[in-house]
């Protein structure tokens, strides 16, 4: 592995505090942030990855390590955030050993989510809703899966769903989504924490995926080809209103996807078939309306929680931006 020369040590550029920072970190690979701190996996000193999970405070500027992995070749990632607790994954390089921790903001205690190196366990990334925790379990015997649910107040942890097909979540406003392959067609599943009911809704199309809460109601969601067929190149974006019970095609022909995210202003940014932007679509009349592009070569990857954007930009023969602000640039 080539490393980075100290020369492409990374900048935290703070745009509403119009702050520079240096900082010693090769990498910064996953990161979440709120009005006070931004939580992030850094490289600093790894002999593979990311190695350790740093608060940057952003009033002083001032930053402290608050997890070092466990593992001798580590990629520590998976930052998840809300306004109490903090999520994140400590891995090694190849991935097979894969730890998840939580940590309570205001007493700054750590505790495994899950038991530590299971070895016939699989504990994939988990998401924050609320004081809940929850993530894929899956046996690596018969590959069964399962959505698990943590409370992270109490320690409770409860199987919620038997799985079908591995699938991934997605959370926002006390609700819970994920996808999964019934009788040759999708579904969509919206589980509700407090009431602890489980919605479930048959998608038109048999391999579906990526499914993105937009808020307690709507999501988007993508169709693939037949895994076991040549690519046709016909995968599309799906919009869907529980609400009104309508499902929207809003883009076709997608070969390849890279990133679908979804902001806290009901906005969706797909990035495909390598165009070089981020298409950006909203809400209007209960319908999804693209909305212009995201260029993307100005950053790389980004985040978009609790009323912060924070993104990764690595021009060349720069040095290497974190940059956080509260607006995207147009």
């Amino acid at each position: 592995m080539i490393k980075p020369q100290s020369s492409n040590y990374y900048q935290i550029i703070d745009k509403n505090f119009n702050k520079t920072v240096d900082v010693p970190f090769t990498s910064i690979t996953s990161y979440r942030g709120n009005a006070d701190y931004i939580y992030m996996s850094v490289d600093q000193e790894s002999p593979s990855l990311d190695n350790k999970i740093v608060e940057y405070n952003r009033k002083t500027q001032k930053y402290k390590t608050i997890f070092n992995t466990k593992f001798d070749m580590p990629s520590v990632q998976g930052v998840e955030l809300n306004d109490n607790w903090l999520l994140w994954v400590d891995a090694d390089e190849s991935g097979w050993q894969l730890n998840p921790y939580f940590m309570n903001l205001k007493i700054q205690e750590i505790h495994p989510l899950t038991k530590e190196n299971e070895e016939n366990v699989f504990n994939d990334f988990p998401v924050l809703i609320g004081d809940y925790a929850a993530w894929i379990k899956m046996s690596r015997k018969d590959e069964k899966a399962e959505v698990m649910l943590k409370n992270l107040k109490t320690g409770e942890t409860t199987s919620i769903f038997n799985l079908n097909s591995f699938s991934s979540l997605s959370a926002k406003d006390g609700k819970l989504l994920f996808t999964d392959k019934k009788d040759h067609f999708g579904h969509i599943y919206l589980y509700d924490v407090k009431s602890k009911e489980i919605k479930e809704f048959k998608s038109s199309y048999e391999f579906i995926g990526w499914a993105r809460l937009l808020n307690d109601q709507q999501w988007v969601y993508l169709t693939f080809d037949d895994p076991s067929e040549p690519s046709t190149g016909d995968g599309k974006l799906i919009f869907y209103d529980a609400a009104t019970n309508h499902s929207q095609e809003v883009v076709s022909d997608i070969n390849s996807v890279s990133e679908l995210n979804t902001d806290f202003n009901n906005e969706v940014f797909l990035y495909f078939n390598e165009n070089g932007y981020y298409k950006k679509f909203k809400i209007q009349d209960h319908l999804l309306v693209e909305d212009g592009l995201l260029e993307t070569r100005y950053f790389f990857r980004f985040s978009a929680e609790n009323g912060i954007y924070i993104y990764d930009q690595e021009l060349p023969n720069e040095k290497y931006k974190l940059i956080i602000q509260s607006e995207l640039p147009n």
